[in-house]
């Protein structure tokens, strides 16, 4: 296969009568229309009723979670649920939603 003549292609691309075709996959919109781009689709809750709360700790913050729940065999939101359930003990807040 012979590779195109870059100055004829030039050429042609500079020429009036040179026409080129859009492919079919190509959508025009009508006059007075701007294309639009689809709409993201919207983030779903994990579970409704429930919000995310995070922070960032130490590498060493994360293996002793991991150890506790070893030793527990509780997942890590029952270990995180009993800690903060303790520390708004300590701190005389009530809580009217069980955490686990």
């Amino acid at each position: 296969m012979q590779k195109p003549n870059l100055q004829q292609l030039l050429n042609e691309a500079q020429s009036d009568t040179t026409t080129h075709k859009l492919p079919p996959s190509a959508k025009i919109a009508p006059a007075g229309e701007q294309l639009r781009k689809p709409e993201p689709p919207k983030r779903m809750v994990h579970k409704p009723g429930e919000v995310n709360i995070s922070a960032y700790f130490p590498a060493e913050v994360k293996s002793a979670l991991r150890l506790v729940q070893a030793k527990t065999g509780n997942n890590v939101k029952q270990c995180l649920a009993e800690a903060l359930a303790d520390y708004f003990r300590k701190h005389n807040v009530p809580v009217t939603v069980p955490l686990d």
